[in-house]
């Protein structure tokens, strides 16, 4: 039980990157057992799919830990490790079966990994399966890596553009161009995990605008759309780098200050004020390792609306 519930925590692009793993031992393992030819490399065969195993069982035991660099040098590995197997190939045929697990690991990395990520593979397939085949000096070997290069490479190019575009439409809010709500839970729970390991402090800010709606009746939701799209735009070019600022929806942001305490995020706070005279009251909370982000967002939303009360009533209030 436990087991299945660490496989289930595992990020998506974990578990398929495992199920991926577990599927080319499964292939060297019968290729091992029935080998079709004399001279099969039976004993490489036997490794990789035993480093399969390891490595999968590692990726889910990893979870949410593992970084997406690691993510890419497990595909590298996987890269050297199949190009290997196609330079022990003891027939054309061998060599490119083997030559098909760079199609699915060159998918993988499309959908899952940085567009640099993916041509950094596309490179090192070229380059791998080009040497393994020099090695067999098999006839008609131009073809073959022509055929599985320009596979590679198209295929990478493509998916990735595609897979970009999908990721930004399924994490960006359309008017202000920040992370949306879901995207943001994502991100602050990445930070979260690195924040458990390092003892670095975390900071929630919850900002809701003062009038908003009056903008609206008055001069049109164009303005207002204007109008959100500006303060975002002014708001993060305030702010730093690993700063992570999300529009929740409405007229209200979050924004995520890693390695800042909470009495720490007055001075963010104040630049936000001095970046857009557009007036807005906000929330801060700190977010201790181990508790839910629900709950550090909640108190930051009760401060908001006493400092939002505050305001209305003409009465000074923190940031």
């Amino acid at each position: 039980m436990r087991q299945s519930r660490r496989v289930a925590a595992a990020p998506p692009e974990v578990r398929f990157l495992a199920l991926l793993t577990l599927g080319a031992a499964g292939a060297c393992a019968v290729a091992a057992a029935a080998p079709v030819a004399p001279g099969r490399p039976v004993a490489l065969l036997v490794a990789a799919a035993v480093a399969s195993v390891v490595l999968a069982a590692l990726l889910i035991l990893s979870g949410p830990r593992i970084t997406p660099l690691a993510l890419a040098a497990v595909v590298g590995v996987m890269i050297v490790a199949t190009s290997c197997l196609v330079a022990s190939a003891t027939t054309s045929a061998g060599a490119m079966l083997a030559g098909y697990a760079y199609v699915w690991l060159t998918v993988y990395s499309a959908l899952f990994l940085p567009p640099r990520a993916t041509q950094v593979h596309a490179l090192m397939i070229t380059i791998g399966f080009g040497l393994g085949l020099l090695i067999d000096d098999f006839s008609a070997t131009f073809t073959a890596w022509l055929l599985v290069s320009g596979t590679v490479w198209v295929s990478g190019l493509t998916l990735s553009g595609l897979s970009a575009r999908v990721r930004r439409q399924a994490e960006t809010d359309d008017l202000t161009g920040l992370l949306n709500r879901r995207a943001f839970t994502a991100a602050a729970d990445r930070e979260h995990e690195l924040a458990a390991r390092t003892g670095a402090d975390l900071t929630v800010v919850l900002i809701d605008l003062d009038g908003f709606k009056a903008v609206n009746d008055r001069e049109g939701h164009a303005a207002g759309d204007q109008l959100l799209a500006a303060l975002a735009h002014d708001w993060q070019a305030a702010l730093r780098p690993a700063d992570i600022l999300a529009r929740r929806g409405g007229d209200e942001f979050a924004l995520l200050l890693p390695a800042t305490p909470a009495d720490g995020a007055d001075h963010v706070v104040e630049r936000l004020h001095a970046a857009h005279p557009f007036a807005w009251s906000s929330g801060v909370a700190a977010w201790p390792i181990g508790t839910p982000l629900d709950v550090a967002l909640a108190e930051a939303d009760a401060k908001l609306y006493i400092n939002k009360r505050g305001r209305s009533n003409g009465e000074p209030v923190p940031a």
